[in-house]
């Protein structure tokens, strides 16, 4: 029998007293999207399951409709398989749409021009309050808004599917959340914000929904959705806003089409702090069953285990925005570490926090950051990866931090390759597993490979310095010298700050035997960086191939006396030896920098700094360690 047509018990109390309804899905067809299943599987899950499917009865027909909260509860008790040949033996019935009522209106997100506000599917502050997890202590206005990004995913994904064209895939960009909360102070709030949807949006179909990571982002904040348009090749723009008002939090959501520049769609979500805070566990709980439930699991990526996924999904804090945003800028690592280490302090169960803690721990320890030795950063970035797929084991960045992982600290590049090739296969958008596989194919030679793995990247980050610098990287590595300087040339000119470009424009001309203008270009960088260990190695390489042994030693003295107060890797003067000419204090530091576990050794079976050594059958030896 269907249950009788009275509002849910979670529904908000009105004016007088009486009890509002929430909003409803009133059709098969809706209520088939809001589970993210087939008209025909939630037909037979009524009949077999107990689905709480409501019925009007007219003139001998009968129409349908559902609360989602009542939605939900079914799905976190029952957890329902799915069963193809069951669905396929089951005669569903024709799907009658309702007639609007008042209080429907809301049930689909209408497409242009339209704006929804107040409450949103189902997510109920006044009802039965749940236990609250037992992971420390609730924080303010980050807290808050980081508890809706699930949410504001979610809506953002049916926005697509209500409005997105016939065409197989679709590319959206996430253009930098404003600031309006009046505190300059807050800027994390939104920028985090920015970065957390984007990348919850990433995950939800990798397949269809392309999302351009928020770096290109950032670089087209303020400018015309039409130069927009054109540059990042997207069909959607996401625009947002963050503000605080009293002791409430709002956050508002446009999502525009970018070929005609018509708004597609728009949210505002607006809530009271005290009364959201009182209920935050319960809407963090029903957005990540919701989303759950809403998009079917790809059949090569392993289910999310139900005891902690409701937790892993949604409970984040202040401390967990502020290690995204560093972690994302490259920012300074060290800090974001310590947020990170800070947020699963307050939630062990947040799996996005181990991997920002695995990808920040293991680029600390590799060349040019030389944070941290890389015997203790190896270790620590394994751990807190295989922590973060034990919590999620869909978790693409755990796969592709474990691939950096293994090519880098364990020089093991069949291991390092499935892992890459894994987290591609379960997110082709995910940009940094192409950046690490495009380095694993050229340590193996395979340049050509690689740059055709840098296209895919520069898909999604047309507008990213980093990637064009991998680019001129592998250019390098192949000997093709003219189109390295060419490239690292337009990342000088268009991000004069950025210092990695001047590394591979300097060794290019270096190797073009350009040897002032090498040397020019790594003093420079030296500069910018405060006598970064790397830059100095870089310039005293140079000074010594062009005969300067004076300035040679100078650099090697340098290198010793940054080491009384940082780590410095035993392969930078290594480097400066081989340069020198004198192979037997070069193999000696080459010798330390094995047992340190240097992750640029791996690189030198390809190295044009290493050329000078290959005749040595001492280095045929050291490289068959490293490549056995």
């Amino acid at each position: 029998m269907s249950p009788p047509d009275i509002p849910p018990s979670g529904a908000k109390p009105g004016p007088e007293g009486s009890p509002l309804p929430e909003k409803k899905l009133v059709s098969w067809k809706e209520i088939a999207a809001y589970l993210g299943r087939e008209v025909r599987t939630v037909q037979r899950w009524e009949k077999t399951e107990d689905l709480p499917v409501r019925r009007h009865e007219h003139m001998k027909k009968s129409t349908v409709y559902a609360y989602p909260s009542e939605l939900d509860e079914w799905v976190k008790n029952r957890q329902p398989a799915d069963d193809p040949e069951a669905d396929a033996a089951f005669i569903p019935e024709p799907d009658i749409d309702a007639p609007a009522e008042n209080g429907n209106a809301d049930s689909v997100l209408a497409t242009t021009g339209n704006k929804i506000t107040g409450e949103s599917d189902g997510i109920d502050p006044d009802g039965p309050p749940r236990p609250t997890p037992p992971i420390g202590k609730r924080v303010t206005i980050a807290l808050v808004a980081a508890a809706l990004l699930a949410f504001i995913a979610y809506r953002a994904f049916h926005w697509f599917q209500a409005t997105a064209s016939t065409s197989d895939n679709v590319r959206l960009v996430v253009l930098p959340f404003a600031n309006l909360t009046g505190d300059p102070n807050q800027e994390y709030l939104s920028a985090g914000l920015t970065d957390v949807i984007t990348t919850q949006l990433g995950h939800l179909d990798p397949q269809h929904i392309h999302v351009i990571a928020p770096t290109s982002a950032k670089v087209m904040a303020g400018k015309p959705i039409s130069e927009i348009r054109q540059a990042l090749n997207v069909q959607y723009v996401m625009e947002g806003s963050v503000q605080r008002v009293a002791n409430q939090i709002r956050v508002d959501i446009r999502l525009i089409q970018a070929r005609d520049e018509v708004q597609a769609a728009a949210d505002s979500f607006t809530r009271d702090l005290s009364d959201f805070l009182q209920v935050e566990s319960d809407v963090s709980d029903a957005v990540a069953r919701k989303l759950m439930a809403t998009f079917p699991v790809p059949s090569q990526v392993l289910p999310h285990p139900a005891s902690v996924s409701a937790e892993a999904a949604s409970k984040s804090s202040e401390d967990f925005l502020k290690g995204i945003v560093l972690w994302t800028s490259r920012g300074d690592l060290k800090k974001s570490i310590a947020f990170f280490e800070q947020a699963i302090q307050e939630n062990p169960y947040n799996a996005q926090a181990y991997a920002g803690l695995a990808n920040a721990t293991a680029i600390l320890g590799q060349v040019p950051n030389d944070g941290m030795p890389p015997k203790d950063a190896g270790p620590k970035a394994r751990e807190a990866a295989n922590h973060a797929l034990e919590l999620d084991p869909r978790l693409v960045e755990a796969h592709a931090l474990l691939g950096n992982v293994a090519m880098s600290y364990d020089w093991d590049l069949q291991a390092a390759e499935k892992e890459l090739k894994l987290a591609i296969n379960l997110n082709p958008s995910y940009r940094t597993a192409h950046e690490w596989y495009a380095h694993l194919l050229m340590v193996e030679g395979r340049f050509d490979e690689a740059l055709a793995e840098t296209n895919q990247v520069l898909e999604l980050e047309p507008a990213t310095p980093l990637f064009h610098v991998v680019r001129a990287e592998i250019l390098y590595h192949a000997r093709r010298y003219d189109e390295s300087i060419s490239e690292s040339l337009s990342v000088v000119q268009a991000h004069p700050e950025f210092v990695l470009a001047y590394y591979w424009l300097g060794s290019a001309y270096r190797e073009k035997k350009m040897y002032p203008e090498a040397i020019a270009t790594f003093e420079q960088a030296r500069k910018m960086t405060a006598d970064l260990p790397f830059l100095v190695m870089a310039a005293g390489y140079a000074h010594a191939v062009a005969g300067d042994v004076g300035q040679a030693n100078n650099a090697l003295k340098k290198l010793a006396q940054l080491k009384q107060t940082r780590f410095v890797p035993d392969l930078y003067p290594a480097a400066i030896y081989v340069a020198l000419g004198d192979k037997a204090q070069a193999f000696h530091f080459l010798d330390l920098a094995y047992q340190e576990r240097i992750d640029r050794l791996i690189y030198l079976r390809v190295e044009p700094m290493a050329d000078p050594l290959r005749s040595d059958p001492r280095f045929t030896q050291f490289l068959a360690g490293i490549h056995p």
